[in-house]
């Protein structure tokens, strides 16, 4: 009995002192984010989506959409926005789940972000448009772009996923995962432990860049913000991203596009030949274009040619 109320006592500890952890986190986060300010929202039926729009009412529009990582935002497109504004109307988002949009505590799939992006341009942008995405969200553009072809003009894919991983289905470990994510401490907790500073810096610097010296402390803070935004509600989107929820096979999508598509890859991209073999096995009409000294995110660490590129849409 004594070693029971011994195992209890301990239990309550430990979970009062990760609870007083995540309101430290939840706090600090409160005053670096500012979660509610700037920019617009569209009142989507499954959450509030943030955006910004710049450019003339009478410029072609473009959409520009950042890839869906627990820390990815708008911010990713902020060095070339309003430099392309002579240009197009354009339109940056955060999806849902990510950076100032709501976090709702749902399993995300594939098929939702689907959703969200034929909403949004449906009734924000409400004309078809071009659209240039980065990594896992190309593969929302390329399903909504086949299920109704007045979405989208032309598209510019870059970093995409490749094709064997968006192939992954939920395990039965999926479900465990989501439940853990769940608990309301010990998942917050979790949480916060994969979106620390320096697992942020590492994720940024070892996967998305080439070169460090590109990564300057505020692309870091900016990914860490976006992460802790929303009192740690970001971990729903995590836990359905280590399930596989979010991804989708895009063969037949990719296939039947008729659209005019650009393939966009760093040179210092590890996976930029399996990239392009994988595509172009399937849609042979691809645009293949590279931006030097970039890896992943060439819109952050090479901003001029990625400018260019943008220009030739």
């Amino acid at each position: 009995m004594k070693k029971r109320k011994s195992l209890l006592k301990t239990s309550l500890l430990f979970l009062g002192a990760l609870e007083i952890f995540n309101k430290v986190i939840d706090s600090s986060s409160i005053v670096n984010t500012n979660t509610r300010t700037g920019g617009k929202y569209y009142h989507w039926k499954h959450g509030d989506i943030f955006y910004h729009v710049y450019g003339e009412k009478e410029n072609p529009p473009l959409l520009l959409i950042h890839d869906l990582t627990i820390g990815s935002s708008n911010y990713e497109w902020h060095r070339l926005a309003k430099k392309l504004t002579d240009t197009y109307r354009i339109y940056t988002i955060d999806l849902i789940g990510c950076g100032k949009s709501d976090k709702p505590a749902i399993t995300y799939t594939n098929y939702f972000y689907v959703q969200m992006i034929t909403d949004f341009v449906t009734e924000v942008i409400g004309q078809k448009t071009n659209v240039a995405a980065t990594g896992l969200s190309n593969s929302f553009v390329l399903l909504a772009n086949s299920m109704n072809h007045d979405l989208f003009d032309e598209i510019m894919m870059i970093s995409p996923t490749d094709l064997s991983t968006l192939k992954k289905t939920p395990v039965k470990q999926s479900r465990f995962l989501i439940r853990a994510f769940e608990l309301p401490i010990i998942g917050k907790t979790l949480y916060y432990a994969f979106t620390s500073r320096i697992n942020t810096e590492y994720y940024l610097t070892e996967t998305c860049f080439f070169d460090s010296f590109h990564m300057e402390p505020s692309i870091t803070k900016a990914y860490y913000d976006a992460a802790h935004a929303g009192n740690g509600n970001g971990k729903y989107l995590l836990a359905s991203q280590l399930g596989n929820y979010l991804y989708a096979d895009v063969s037949r999508a990719l296939k039947s596009a008729d659209n005019r598509i650009v393939l966009v890859t760093g040179t210092q991209n590890r996976k930029a030949d399996t990239l392009v073999r994988e595509y172009l096995s399937i849609q042979p009409n691809l645009v293949l274009e590279s931006i030097d000294e970039s890896r992943l995110l060439p819109q952050l660490e090479n901003e001029e040619e990625m400018l260019e590129l943008l220009y030739t849409f």
